[in-house]
């Protein structure tokens, strides 16, 4: 069965749309009358799908033109450029020239635009006055469910990458090719299921592990119903880490520390393959991780699944499935309440506080100390380095999250001088498609982290990593790498440096990417390749069954080892 919109544009040829999707973007964020929104262009276009006559792509270029031509704009003052340089590595208009059924006249029109830009608006593309970062907040939404805009939908969100996505450059593809890809999928569209499938492998394409829907799809995409337990991925199987559902647990005869290898006949990492395909990730260590969203959810009320019990003995059985909040869950990635075992004792170094709603921060063991940080608060630092400043060793816990610039107030104690810790790009929306150096990440207030110190602290620093350490906590890891000697224990980061933006969708909904480039101050990336260890330390199907953190226990022998 052909689609509405595939019948509609018959008689343009996939080649003659992705010409369309590229120039009408172009136009839509260079052409002072579009740019400024004194124009509909989502109707134009729609327009232009509807009007069979017309098939000719340079036809329609021109069309586009003397249309925009005849709107009305204001003359804009150029604004001061605070930029350190300007990197031009995602930006290319050479395609222009090399545009099929597209005459010179128009080629020679479309140049200047972006040779020559004047009175760029940013009605599209950055409507907050002063605001740094990419924001469609202007974008027409349709809200009821039509093929006929999913086209549309494609070309929007390509562009808003196209010209706004400060880690174009790092793709493993060309971006060019994924609008080539992608145009007979929309195209062929029927339902708003298939819509959501597609819009889901789309947004795949950034490899950004920021990427995200601000209301999922995935009911649509995967099911209602997943599974009654809370589990982590280890090697090519996950084990069994929590319960959710006692009874459908006890029918199924399933317990915590059971392996499971396949699912419906199925091994573990052959699913994961095949659906990895809707989730945007920065890095394989981000791949597996984001495998609990999808694993076991379903429609059907059971599933099979086949494993090995802690004992070592082999299992099938059918477990019912029950429903599931995907963005609210405690337990989303189903890591174990981990415990420390130390030299033969069990120590429990997480302890949730009632009353402040929050971990304890800090743990103690004879002459080394461990911070949780997401549980720190910058005004209780200087009374905490003070109290364990004397210590061989502290150990700086980034798997988890916390965002509040004002814990830079820890490097204080840690640094003996200011250190410059990293620069940033943003974009030039007079120029879009070019991006601005800027010598710091947060603001020029922060530019350097730490303070002249000379009785900073003195004993080993270890800072523990993995594929859950992302965005803000990997800005943190990037200042921790100033600290003279420090070591960094566990696995790869989730390679999604920057701060989140959005594109909002023609339904409303809004598609989450990275707006903001983020580098060391040599102009070195950290998104895609996250922090990398010192020493690697990774759970093990034991480990995880015992509950015992084994990059912790690393971290403390490391310290014990120092002389």
């Amino acid at each position: 069965m052909t689609s509405i919109l595939s019948a509609q544009t018959t008689k343009l040829s996939d080649q003659d749309l992705y010409t369309l999707g590229k120039t009408w973007g172009l136009i839509k964020y260079y052409h002072p009358a579009v740019s400024q929104g004194k124009i509909d262009w989502d109707a134009v276009l729609l327009k232009t799908f509807d009007n069979q006559s017309k098939a000719d792509p340079n036809d329609i270029i021109m069309q586009w033109l003397s249309i925009a031509d005849q709107s009305k704009f204001e003359e804009m003052p150029k604004k001061a450029n605070e930029c350190d340089s300007i990197t031009v590595r995602n930006f290319d208009p050479s395609w222009i020239g090399t545009l099929k059924k597209i005459h010179q006249e128009n080629k020679t029109r479309l140049l200047n635009l972006v040779n020559q830009p004047k009175n760029v608006g940013s009605f599209y593309s950055n409507p907050v006055e002063n605001s740094i970062r990419f924001s469609s907040t202007n974008e027409k939404v349709y809200p009821n469910f039509s093929v006929q805009t999913k086209l549309l939908e494609l070309f929007r969100i390509w562009n808003a990458i196209e010209y706004f996505y400060p880690y174009k450059y790092l793709l493993d593809h060309k971006w060019d090719d994924v609008l080539k890809k992608y145009i007979p999928v929309f195209k062929n569209i029927k339902n708003e299921q298939e819509y959501k499938a597609a819009v889901m492998q789309l947004s795949a394409e950034f490899e950004d592990t920021h990427t995200e829907f601000k209301n999922t799809y995935q009911y649509d995409v995967f099911g209602k119903l997943s599974a009654p337990f809370i589990f982590q991925i280890v090697d090519k199987t996950l084990v069994v880490t929590g319960v959710k559902d006692e009874a459908k647990m006890k029918k199924s005869g399933l317990e915590i520390g059971d392996l499971i290898t396949e699912i419906n006949g199925k091994p573990i990492l052959k699913i994961i393959a095949e659906q990895s395909k809707y989730f945007s990730v920065s890095n394989e260590s981000v791949r597996r991780r984001e495998a609990y969203n999808y694993l076991f959810s379903g429609n059907s009320p059971a599933v099979e699944i086949t494993g090995t019990k802690n004992n070592g003995k082999a299992f099938k059985t059918t477990i019912e499935r029950m429903p599931r909040t995907f963005t609210n869950e405690w337990d989303r990635d189903g890591i174990p309440n981990y415990h420390l075992m130390y030299k033969g004792k069990t120590y429990e170094y997480l302890i949730w506080n009632e009353k402040e709603s929050r971990l304890t921060p800090v743990f103690r063991l004879d002459d080394k100390v461990y911070f949780e940080f997401s549980s720190l608060k910058a005004g209780e630092i200087p009374a905490l380095i003070e109290a364990h400043k004397n210590t061989k060793g502290m150990v700086f816990d980034l798997r988890s999250y916390n965002n509040n610039a004002s814990l830079l107030k820890v490097f204080d104690y840690l640094f003996m001088k200011p250190q410059h810790f990293g620069i940033k790009t943003q974009a030039d929306f007079s120029q879009p498609g070019k991006f601005c150096f800027v010598d710091n990440i947060i603001d020029k207030g922060y530019k350097y982290a730490g303070k002249e110190n000379p009785n900073a602290y003195k004993g080993q620093v270890i800072v523990l990593i993995n594929e859950y350490t992302q965005s803000a906590a990997e800005l943190w890891a990037m200042i921790f790498k100033k600290v003279p000697g420090v070591i960094f224990v566990g696995s790869q980061t989730a390679g999604a440096d920057g701060n989140k933006t959005f594109i909002k969708l023609t339904d409303g909904n809004e598609l989450v990417f990275s707006g903001l480039g983020i580098y060391y101050p040599d102009g070195t990336e950290t998104q895609r390749i996250g922090i990398k260890p010192d020493v690697i330390v990774r759970p093990n199907v034991e480990s995880i069954r015992s509950k015992n953190d084994l990059l912790l226990l690393k971290a403390f022998e490391l310290i014990d080892a120092k002389k």
